[in-house]
């Protein structure tokens, strides 16, 4: 009966298409794959905790609902399936409706910790997780960004500490990591985002200690990196986020006159068409380092972090 409809045939031969191709599910999302649930939602993924060291947790918040509610205890965030391994000083990524946790640190049985390759991928539908190729460098405290097809894992820090230049890409299609133009130096704790069909990266350490206040954007049509209007002030361990056609630095770290740390509670904003920076006109509450952040409604959510003070 369903080969005698061609209608019906065509559709169940493309269902069994998209479930063959596992890996490559991200750029076969069609109305008949995405989830029914359209409301968006924020999640988080792992990380560290007081208590616990690292974390497999992934646990999600849907802002809109949530508007008007206070809820004691942050039960308002709910739990999901954890991940495979717990990690911290990772970066996630969204592409085709599936979350993607790339990289970080994980704890070994003797205590000891470093960066790993290892990349999974959260499906919402069947609150399920896949591993997917690990990449070809270890990387902790780096950038990963879903531009196009793609996946972009820039810089970092390897399983020896060591800072790296590299940029490697990740093809769904392939399940495949390949390296492509790398940055011009050693590169961790930086920010970025994606925006404007860019890669955008600023401030950041370098393998000499120096900090950064440095803006830059690749273009991975041209395959090649570009400077822009450095930022106001140094940071590391800060976060950034693509409003409409403004990128926003929050939080993180610079070093005084005697090179010691401060915190930076000011934000400041880039014009994109002017390639021009301002400060706003307020702060983050407190300091904060290393945040979980995203955009929802033209709104930046800041998450977590740490104080350098209180550690």
């Amino acid at each position: 009966m369903v080969r005698s409809s061609p209608t019906v045939a065509a559709l169940v031969e493309e269902a069994l298409d998209y479930h063959r191709a596992t890996f490559a599910q991200p750029l076969h999302q069609s109305d008949r794959t995405r989830p029914r649930f359209q409301s968006l939602t924020l999640y988080i993924v792992g990380g560290r905790k007081r208590e616990v060291s690292r974390v497999r947790e992934l646990r999600y918040f849907n802002p809109s609902a949530q508007e008007h509610v206070r809820v004691a205890g942050g039960s308002n965030w709910s739990e999901l399936a954890p991940m495979p391994t717990g990690r911290s000083h990772h970066c996630v990524a969204v592409m085709g409706n599936f979350l993607f946790v790339v990289g970080g640190e994980v704890e070994h049985a003797t205590g000891r910790t470093c960066a790993v390759r290892t990349a999974c991928r959260y499906d919402p539908r069947g609150n399920c997780w896949t591993e997917i190729a690990p990449m070809k460098a270890c990387r902790e405290h780096f950038v990963l960004g879903a531009l196009g097809q793609y996946l972009y894992a820039v810089g970092g820090r390897n399983e020896l500490r060591q800072v790296l230049p590299s940029v490697e890409r990740y093809c769904p299609e392939r399940n495949k990591w390949m390296f492509v133009q790398p940055f011009d130096r050693s590169l961790s704790c930086h920010a970025g985002c994606v925006a404007d069909d860019l890669l955008w990266i600023s401030g950041g350490v370098t393998n000499t200690a120096q900090y950064q206040n440095r803006l830059m954007v690749y273009d991975p049509e041209q395959d090649q990196w570009l400077a822009r209007s450095p930022m106001l002030q140094r940071r590391v361990y800060h976060v950034m986020a693509a409003v409409r056609r403004q990128l926003y630095v929050l939080g993180g770290n610079d070093l005084d006159y005697n090179n010691d740390r401060i915190l930076v509670r000011h934000i400041d904003s880039y014009d994109m068409d002017l390639d021009q920076w301002s400060r706003c006109s307020f702060s983050l509450l407190t300091g904060q380092n290393e945040s979980g952040v995203a955009v929802h409604d033209d709104r930046i959510y800041v998450v977590g972090g740490y104080s350098i003070w209180t550690n």
